[in-house]
């Protein structure tokens, strides 16, 4: 059985979620999807959440594989793979 690690990432985006930047903060790893999901309400509380310039910003636990996937640069969050993403509009 593998591990599967989860991060817990943020993300700056349009209102649509299809033109989105991650946000330069340190990525925050959990043993499960459990633990992660745990923590979104207070990262979209953090304030590197409330100073993105963005109207929108986006809180998603992924697979080590997803972060890799996603590299840096512009990212589509509508068209990921993989769990549902939530959000606070500042």
């Amino acid at each position: 059985m593998s591990a599967t690690v989860f991060a817990l990432a943020l993300f700056g985006c349009s209102d649509d979620g299809t033109a989105c930047q991650r946000l330069d903060t340190p990525i925050q790893t959990y043993r499960n999807r459990a633990e992660c999901t745990a923590q979104i309400d207070q990262a979209l509380n953090s304030d590197a959440a409330m100073r993105a310039e963005a109207p929108t910003v986006y809180a998603q636990c992924l697979t080590s594989r997803q972060m890799a996937r996603l590299g840096t640069g512009e990212v589509d969050l509508a068209k990921m793979n993989g769990p549902s993403f939530a959000a606070a509009g500042y």
